[in-house]
């Protein structure tokens, strides 16, 4: 047979054209690519009757859950000298994704929890166990929103620091059905050096947190969270933290109206009070973590106006007003008793001598001596022109039509100005439905990239909401904590995606102010304070931020 194979073993090599030597070379790649397979994943574990890879696992899991992964691990993570891990690279416990209310009640899952350094995050995790309910599907979340609205934070047991929990659906289908488990995530970064543990609750299921078109807004009724018995120690160990209170002094000065920050105690500042913008109603003050805040006199925040912003384009709300108020004034307040709620909250029916709040368009010159005044002829070159705009956000409540504001001779009227500020977001979160609201977004912002050519823009978010539910039976407004961040951040991404890199446009966000102060000051504000108003103090703190903002490169 001249030395070839016969038979089967024949036919099957000469099918393929292998020799012995190739044989050999497959069997080496093939062994080769599994030793690469358990030196990436893990390793193997052989039994009688199987082989499997294991991988490992972070994090203790939870007492009485199975413990497993729904995705692999980023072996990436490896790479980076860091003690924490991203929630990316923690897998979620596969057994969570079975469960029901039945048999577990929601909690709050911190996969990793060892010590970490100042800037550093820890993955928080919350599991709410799928619910079954005979209820018709009456509410929907937004697209991608989350059929559960969840607020938890993460407290400092020493500084009372209070950040939130900013959660995300984790990448599973099971997030997408109201009926299913959902679990959620969020990398949560920690500046403060402190011992940190989790506090929060759910707020709303089945989406009742968005009463969109003709629902009414829910009863605020919280599903208490199981929380882990864990603590975050985060350490300053050599003592050179950016973010200490020690070198706050040598940060630059806050250009920007959207800086993260966090409330500290006058009591234990290592700086003469002064120097920052003055405390709340608790004796705390507002401090970004990469920038300083300084004390601007609104005299002096008027010689900036007069400087940079001579005349100014103010639309808003009765927030906006509580806001002008104190401009108009050089910082004055109201003529009650200091701590009644007419004089802290509700001030509709204070007078304002320096410009007719009330009316639809309302303009007033500043002067840093004599604070505003109504406006009675041509604008003088020593004085800033504020004009103020009433209105009730871009909702078809407003009468006439918000856009008619922009009339043909709209320039010719009230002229070009240099700053134009739009307070949004409280009227139509309350009352419009998200898609409406999107299409007059649009369409205001074509009016500004028409009507004001060169102007510096600024978006006042609306404020923060949570902690309870409007059940006015005559308003009906439909606010919720979840649904008002999603009509701000609306606005705010169509705004710095169509001026990206043409515009200077900045968000004054004051919700921030509020979402970062302990949760108990922010149940007590809300629930005292009608027309979700905040008290007056905090209205000086926001506009300590805006003054900053505008003015700290142009002030000599």
């Amino acid at each position: 047979m001249n030395g070839e194979p016969s038979g089967r073993l024949g036919a099957v090599r000469q099918m393929f054209g292998f020799g012995r030597k190739m044989w050999v070379s497959v069997l080496v790649l093939t062994a080769f690519a599994g030793l690469l397979i358990v030196y990436t994943y893990g390793f193997l574990e052989v039994g009688l009757d199987h082989i499997r890879i294991v991988r490992p696992i972070e994090g203790p899991p939870l007492p009485n859950l199975p413990d497993g992964s729904s995705a692999d691990m980023d072996t990436s993570q490896a790479l980076r000298p860091l003690r924490f891990k991203l929630c990316r690279d923690l897998p979620v416990s596969a057994g969570y994704w079975n469960l029901t209310t039945a048999d577990h009640s929601a909690f709050v899952d911190i996969p990793q929890h060892s010590d970490i350094g100042v800037g550093e995050s820890v993955c928080v995790r919350v599991v709410v166990p799928a619910q079954q309910t005979v209820a018709p599907m009456t509410f929907v979340p937004f697209p991608n929103s989350p059929w559960d609205s969840v607020m938890v934070d993460l407290v400092g047991r020493n500084t009372n620091t209070s950040v939130p929990v900013l959660l995300q659906m984790t990448d599973h289908t099971h997030n997408y059905f109201r009926d299913r488990t959902h679990v959620y995530e969020a990398d949560v970064v920690l500046r403060d050096a402190d011992v940190y543990h989790a506090e929060g609750y759910i707020e709303f299921r089945h989406a009742k947190w968005n009463a969109e078109a003709f629902l009414d807004p829910q009863p605020f009724e919280p599903e208490q969270l199981k929380m882990p018995d864990v603590q975050i120690n985060v350490l300053d160990e050599d003592g050179l933290s950016p973010y200490s209170l020690q070198r706050y002094m040598d940060l630059p000065l806050c250009t920007d109206s959207d800086a993260d920050g966090r409330w500290v105690s006058v009591d234990v500042l290592p700086f003469d009070a002064s120097l920052v913008p003055p405390p709340d109603n608790h004796n705390l003050v507002w401090l970004p973590y990469d920038c300083r805040l300084q004390r601007f006199t609104y005299s002096n925040f008027t010689k900036c106006l007069i400087r940079k912003y001579p005349l100014v384009h103010w639309f808003g709300d009765s927030n906006t007003r509580r806001a002008l108020k104190k401009v108009s004034t050089l910082g004055a307040w109201c003529t009650a008793e200091p701590d009644s709620l007419v004089c802290t909250c509700n001030d509709n029916t204070e007078p304002f001598p320096n410009y007719k709040a009330n009316m639809r368009i309302s303009p007033f010159d500043l002067d840093p001596v004599a604070g505003g005044a109504v406006a009675t002829g041509a604008q003088s070159e020593n004085k800033s022109r504020i004009v103020a705009f009433k209105w009730d956000g871009l909702t078809t409540r407003n009468s006439p039509p918000w856009a008619e504001y922009f009339s043909a001779d709209f320039e010719e009227r009230l002229g070009r100005p240099n700053l134009a500020l739009f307070g949004m977001t409280n009227w139509d979160t309350a009352f419009e439905s998200r898609a409406f609201f999107a299409n007059e977004v649009a369409q205001l912002a074509d009016v500004v990239d028409a009507k004001y050519p060169g102007a510096d823009v600024v978006l006042r978010t609306g404020q923060y909401y949570c902690c309870t539910s409007d059940m006015d039976k005559f308003w009906k407004r439909r606010y919720s904590r979840l649904r008002n961040s999603y009509f701000d951040q609306t606005l705010i991404d169509h705004f710095k995606t169509k001026f990206a890199g043409s515009r200077n446009v900045l968000v004054w966000n004051v919700a921030r102010l509020s979402e970062r102060r302990p949760y108990k000051l922010r149940e007590d504000d809300l629930l005292k304070c009608a027309a979700n108003h905040v008290r007056s103090e905090i209205i000086e703190i926001e506009n300590q931020v805006l003054m900053n903002a505008l003015c700290n490169n142009a002030i000599d």
